[in-house]
């Protein structure tokens, strides 16, 4: 007798109700709290990164000085410019070693090297090297070099200035033996005429030898620095840095609470310290209320699709997983069942 088993392949549906959902373990949402100490830490990590490439840079510590007066500005309506140094700005401050990493207004003029608005570069520096008052920030001028006479300066970098842009009082005077006052013209945002006056500096050196330094001037003022008899040229030890790069109106901050501003602040810097102050305050919020508000909407999304698959698999039976009522069945195959034209096998069958 021939037997043939039909195999089906039973399935198991299983409906989750909305009881056992409820069931399932969610993860917990962070507190207000942790929150908060989250977005703290990574501003504060933030900032730190960013002080950290500023001193990899700079090479001081701090890397930033605050601008306290009007020294440096280019305007004479107490106006402020980005990209010049105004009362309140932050001005990176990168180390010097040498007084061959500083490029003068007199060198920068026949190269083209400007920085803030002006030929040459502007340098930090203590006043007579005094580390406890507030160091200086102007632009230098040029560099005058001691002559081994002690009686003299020379001042390399004017042999290559074109003749129409300085001139000499004393005719016995070069530019190797300088003992007379140096004029240079057209200087600054104001065209104005720059006077070293080296002889009342030479005067200055009279129990003492002359020692090499930078002349320097603020961009605002009317005289260089070393103009008084208490003055000498900027020696290269005292110099703490030369300025590179700015962040404009926020130093303001600083000096109103800390009570040090020297000079009355430029209207058009306050006023873009305020918009600036508000901007960095409203954007990330706008941000994380758009960016919240497009998450909360995309699950919304997913779960009205997800509830709307699960009404349809409800409402519309699978036909296959359902097994006909057993009046219904259908009658045996041929193949499938013994059917009444095979006779049992009898022993006359292998007779």
């Amino acid at each position: 007798m021939n037997t043939v088993s039909v195999l089906y392949w039973t399935v198991t549906v299983r409906v989750v109700t909305s009881g056992e959902e409820d069931q399932k373990p969610r993860r917990k949402r962070p507190s207000p709290k942790m929150l908060f100490l989250r977005d703290a830490g990574i501003a504060l990590a933030f900032v730190a990164s960013v002080l950290v490439a500023m001193y990899a840079y700079t090479g001081l510590w701090p890397p930033l000085v605050v601008v306290e007066s009007e020294s440096m500005m280019h305007s004479d309506d107490n106006t402020s410019y980005v990209g010049v140094i105004d009362t309140g700005d932050m001005v990176l401050v990168k180390d010097v070693d040498s007084a061959d990493e500083v490029v003068t207004y007199v060198e920068g003029f026949t190269t083209g090297h400007r920085t803030y608005g002006d030929y040459g570069d502007v340098i930090i520096y203590n006043k007579m090297g005094n580390t406890e008052d507030t160091p200086i920030i102007h632009r230098a001028v040029l560099y005058l070099e001691a002559n081994p006479d002690g009686e003299s300066y020379s001042c390399e970098a004017l042999r290559d200035l074109p003749e129409d842009k300085w001139r000499l009082e004393l005719q016995s005077d070069s530019w190797e033996h300088l003992t007379g006052a140096v004029y240079i013209y057209d200087y600054g945002f104001r065209a104005s005429t720059v006077t070293v006056n080296v002889g009342a500096i030479l005067d200055d050196f009279r129990t003492r030898a002359p020692h090499s330094g930078y002349i320097t001037r603020g961009d605002h003022n009317t005289w260089i620095d070393q103009r008084n008899h208490d003055s000498s040229p900027v020696d290269a030890s005292w110099v703490v840095g030369k300025a590179r790069g700015e962040i404009p109106w926020f130093g303001l901050l600083k000096l109103w609470f800390s009570d040090t501003l020297k000079s009355e602040a430029p209207d058009n810097s306050v006023r873009n310290l305020w918009i600036s102050m508000i901007l960095i305050v409203v954007t990330p919020i706008a941000l994380d209320v758009v960016l919240t508000y497009r998450v909360r909407k995309r699950i919304a999304k997913k779960r009205e699709a997800a509830r709307m698959e699960y009404e349809r698999e409800r409402l519309e039976p699978d036909e296959e997983r359902q097994e006909p009522p057993p009046d219904e069945a259908e009658p045996p195959r041929e193949n499938e069942v013994d059917g009444p034209n095979e006779p049992p096998d009898t022993p006359e069958d292998f007779t």
